[in-house]
């Protein structure tokens, strides 16, 4: 407590000091500042009833509230906030599922399991946090196809904010059910299940 009161830059403070307000409120600043710091801007909420920063530090409910009623906002979520969204989004569907690292993933950001039956399904998911108009392609698809077949997944999963080109969509029937696409539409109508009524 002592070291945390020098940082603020009160001085001379012993076990047997006795704190007056002024030191308590150059705590309460320190303390503040600290907190203001570490806090990392997800969306902003430009509606006209709330014209201010909403600040979301995890994908909690009231940011599952929020793109349930605008859900072009995960267009502007970075691509690892996307991941984490699509993970709860998963895992509130009944899935157990793991986050890879940033770095060096395997060709996969998402390892699920499902029970199906007496049996577990592994999933790989694949996120792509693309503008609307840029489509995921056929190389994608291919790509996480070999992946899930090195791996020895059930199923590969791709994600996107976007759509499909029509190659990948060809790619997907050729292989048949061990790929599966989602694209901002099927987000969207995940997403509405967090929608508040009345």
């Amino acid at each position: 407590m002592i070291a945390l009161f020098r940082k603020a830059g009160i001085r001379d403070v012993t076990p047997n000091h006795v704190i007056d307000e002024s030191e308590w409120e150059a705590l309460n600043q320190y303390i503040k500042s600290i907190r203001e710091s570490k806090t990392k801007e997800v969306y902003r909420d430009a509606s006209p009833l709330a014209a201010r920063l909403v600040v979301v530090q995890d994908i909690n409910a009231r940011l599952l509230q929020e793109l349930a009623r605008r859900p072009q906002l995960v267009h502007d979520l970075d691509p690892r906030k996307f991941e984490e969204l699509v993970a709860k989004l998963l895992e509130d569907q009944g899935c157990d599922v793991t986050l890879t690292k940033r770095t060096r993933d395997g060709g996969y950001d998402l390892l699920g399991r499902m029970k199906v039956g007496p049996a577990n399904l592994i999933f790989l998911a694949e996120c792509k946090k693309y503008s609307p108009q840029n489509k995921v392609g056929v190389e994608v698809v291919r790509g996480l196809y070999g992946v899930t077949e090195i791996q020895k997944a059930n199923l590969g999963l791709i994600i996107t904010t976007s759509t499909f080109t029509k190659d990948a969509h060809e790619e997907k029937l050729r292989i048949g059910p061990r790929i599966d696409l989602k694209e901002y539409s099927d987000l969207c109508s995940w997403l509405s299940a967090y929608s508040i009524v009345g």
